[in-house]
């Protein structure tokens, strides 16, 4: 794993120049890099194994940099997407052929870049194949919350409320689609969302233990200055836990 380290450093080093937002990109793989082998090792998976899920979140976010390169933003809405842009890199330029690993690996490498940021992950992936990315994806989604607790990550609500569609989705335990968002703290359920597309119970511990939607509800309860909206973010709470709680029982 090493080399693949300094593969991908040296991938990295040339868009440093662009400022602090790389830097806190390349620091977040590094860190979901560790979920995924804490994940894995959950499920005790082989040690080759849990050589793949690190790689594949070395490379969940290959696009970011290059992303940030051309538009200056990863808001992907205001660019483009970074986990198709980063397949692109993988297969087009065949950069994924400069790191170590058993070829017989490369669409499960390739499948978790694509589909790590997607709503819903396509039905024709195999059995192997869904388990990478959803590693993948749990360990970037806790690494996300993680940067919302530090401030790494900022939204402004302005003094907007949720809209009654968002506030359903939550009460149905289900993601946020991005097309529903319409207001400015609407933006803040993709993420309070999240919860509800966790999918291993390794995964569920780590964001109760770090309590990291609790924070972030409490950092932008203290922001806004509707009553309305701080009531909404006490039951979007209250769903939330309940949630938590409920999955923590059912794997007991």
């Amino acid at each position: 794993m090493d080399y693949n380290y300094d593969e991908f450093k040296i991938y990295t080093n040339k868009y440093l120049e662009l400022g602090d937002s790389v830097i806190l990109k390349v620091d977040h793989t590094f860190r979901v890099v560790k979920l995924c082998e804490e994940i894995a090792k959950s499920l005790n998976l082989s040690e080759e194994d849990i050589e793949l899920a690190k790689i594949c979140g070395l490379l969940h976010d290959i696009g970011r940099f290059e992303q940030y390169k051309e538009y200056k933003t990863f808001k992907d809405k205001d660019s483009i997407d970074h986990g198709d842009l980063g397949y692109e890199i993988l297969t087009e330029e065949n950069y994924i052929n400069k790191f170590k690993y058993n070829k017989s690996d490369e669409n499960i490498i390739l499948n978790s870049v694509r589909f790590h940021n997607k709503l819903n992950i396509p039905k024709n992936l195999s059995e192997r194949e869904t388990l990478f990315l959803n590693i993948t994806r749990d360990a970037d989604k806790i690494d996300i919350l993680y940067l919302f607790t530090i401030g790494h990550i900022k939204i402004d609500i302005d003094d907007t409320e949720f809209t009654e569609p968002i506030m359903d989705s939550i009460r149905k335990n289900t993601v946020t689609d991005r097309s529903l968002v319409k207001s400015k703290v609407d933006n803040l359920s993709v993420s309070l969302g999240f919860i509800f597309d966790i999918n291993y119970p390794i995964s569920i511990k780590i964001l109760k233990e770090k309590d990291y939607l609790n924070e972030e509800i409490n950092q932008y309860k203290e922001k806004s200055n509707n009553d309305k909206t701080k009531e909404q973010l006490e039951e979007i709470r209250t769903y939330i836990n309940k949630y938590i709680e409920k999955r923590i029982k059912d794997v007991r």
